[in-house]
């Protein structure tokens, strides 16, 4: 009976334990100012995810948007530190918005209706681009910082006299077929790089801004994602797994189109950053779960030192978003770093220092980590067990996701374990089939009645075997309570 008035107990702490999990908040995606006084980054500190700022050394955050739908992304102007691009969702369209740090209200930098994708600023901060999808109709345009008013990328009239277009390119609108990011500007902002999709395929597109033409520049074939110029204009750079098994950096000569791997290691690559100088390379790849820093010199692909962050993943950020970035003066890297028993935050690796900074402090009110249970991994995928003295043997909930769950704190996961059951994080095809399996010959895992989160929306393959079924549950903010009474774990 001991067992029971321990769980009795359990329950009676348990409402105030969802309490403490909803407190809980997260920062991370970081932009760094121009002159890197200052860092903007999004927050969940303030209810939704919105856009705060910071002095660079630490400093208690500033709230700079209260967007209703919570906002994606930010971006500093590369000439004005107080002048900030947001991306933010209005409906389910993002949108894009001025934000500046003297408290002025968010204003859309362009009211054309439909999904605004960002694409960046030229070198000289005078320009923006950026891409407005709305139904069929793709539509490129810059907008000129001094006067913000959006300018649309079209091909020139007839009575300009004819423009050399460039060997092999279209027209815009078949040129963006399939767009779903904008990449970069050149430098001199004469052209344009896009992410394409078609038939399940990557490619990137350059697009001609003068002619409005674009041409492929990198062929439809597997990945290609965050693509950057080198400081002089002649490289792209791209992680892809073109003509490889792994995510790697390649290079593309823009005159002629070379393509050529930099850095591809047995293991994928989740991101890259390039110093301002061109000569540091930074990368992050997954290992185990965990994510890998290295830094190397361009040139020679030589090791440098770097400091490790404690054991954790990088935090992803939104489509066309980079989660690992440099400061324009190269001595610090930042990015927002998932701990498996602790709140995500804004982290720096600091050049020439021996120690990672952990710059803000998430809070985690009346937690502490020894609290937060840590998964293990085992031969399915990971394992997070509740605390020993709540069941000996705890029903399983089974959490299937369209892509690898990490070993990090989960408000979901940490909920379900509170509750007195375990966490199985199973992804990949026959992924359903291979966590009942696992349970069925587990001995330290009650195998009756498990439960299925089925983040993938996908369909159900043995509806007999699953007591319950749980999907689309909102990582950011989930309803707790929701949650647990769906899974039978709370009245």
């Amino acid at each position: 009976m001991l067992w029971l008035v321990l769980l009795a107990a359990a329950s009676e702490d348990l409402p105030a334990k969802l309490r403490h999990l909803e407190s809980v908040a997260s920062a991370e995606a970081p932009a760094s100012s121009p002159d890197g006084a200052r860092i903007a980054f999004v927050t969940t500190l303030f209810g939704t995810r919105q856009v705060a700022t910071m002095a660079a050394d630490g400093s208690y955050p500033i709230q700079l948007t209260d967007e209703p739908g919570g906002v994606l992304g930010v971006r500093y102007a590369p000439n004005d530190p107080k002048m900030l691009i947001a991306i933010a969702l209005r409906g389910d369209k993002r949108r894009l918005l001025f934000v500046d740090e003297e408290g002025t209200p968010a204003a859309e930098i362009d009211p054309a209706p439909g999904d605004q994708l960002p694409g960046g600023f030229t070198r000289d901060g005078k320009k923006f681009f950026y891409a407005v999808v709305d139904g069929a109709k793709i539509s490129l345009r810059q907008l000129p910082l001094d006067t913000r008013k959006p300018v649309e990328v079209t091909a020139p009239p007839p009575a300009a006299g004819p423009v050399q277009a460039p060997v092999g390119s279209l027209p815009l609108a078949e040129s963006l077929a399939g767009l779903w990011a904008l990449g970069p500007p050149t430098p001199d902002g004469r052209s344009v790089v896009a992410a394409v999709r078609r038939g399940g395929i990557e490619g990137l597109v350059l697009v001609d801004v003068a002619t409005a033409r674009g041409g492929i520049l990198a062929p439809l074939e597997g990945r290609f994602r965050s693509p950057r110029f080198s400081p002089d204009g002649r490289t792209l750079y791209v992680l892809t797994d073109a003509g490889r098994k792994t995510m790697g950096v390649d290079a593309i000569t823009m005159l002629g189109r070379a393509r050529k791997t930099v850095y591809a290691p047995p293991s994928d690559l989740e991101a890259y950053a390039v110093s301002e100088d061109g000569h540091r390379l930074a990368v992050a790849a997954e290992q185990e779960g965990e994510t890998i820093f290295s830094l190397l010199e361009l040139s020679s692909l030589r090791a440098q030192p770097l400091a490790a962050p404690p054991g954790g993943a990088l935090a992803p950020v939104a489509i066309g978003e980079a989660p690992l970035i440099w400061t324009r003066a190269g001595d610090r890297l930042l990015f927002g770093w998932r701990l498996s028993d602790d709140t995500t935050d804004v982290w720096a690796l600091r050049m020439g220092y021996g120690t990672p900074s952990r710059l803000t402090r998430s809070p985690r009110p009346s937690l502490p980590r020894d609290s937060i249970p840590r998964p293990k991994k085992v031969s399915v995928g990971w394992l997070w067990m509740p605390a020993a003295e709540t069941n000996t043997r705890p029903r399983v909930a089974v959490l299937i996701s369209p892509v690898e769950l990490r070993p990090v704190f989960d408000k979901r996961i940490a909920a379900l374990n509170f509750a007195g059951l375990a966490v199985l994080a199973v992804n990949g095809p026959g992924a359903q089939k291979a966590a009942l399996e696992y349970i069925r010959a587990a001995p330290d895992l009650d195998a009756k009645k498990p439960v299925l989160l089925d983040l993938d929306g996908g369909s159900v393959e043995q509806p007999a075997a699953w007591s319950a079924v749980v999907k689309h549950v909102d990582a950011d903010h989930p309803d707790l309570q929701a949650l647990l009474k769906e899974v039978g774990a709370l009245r």
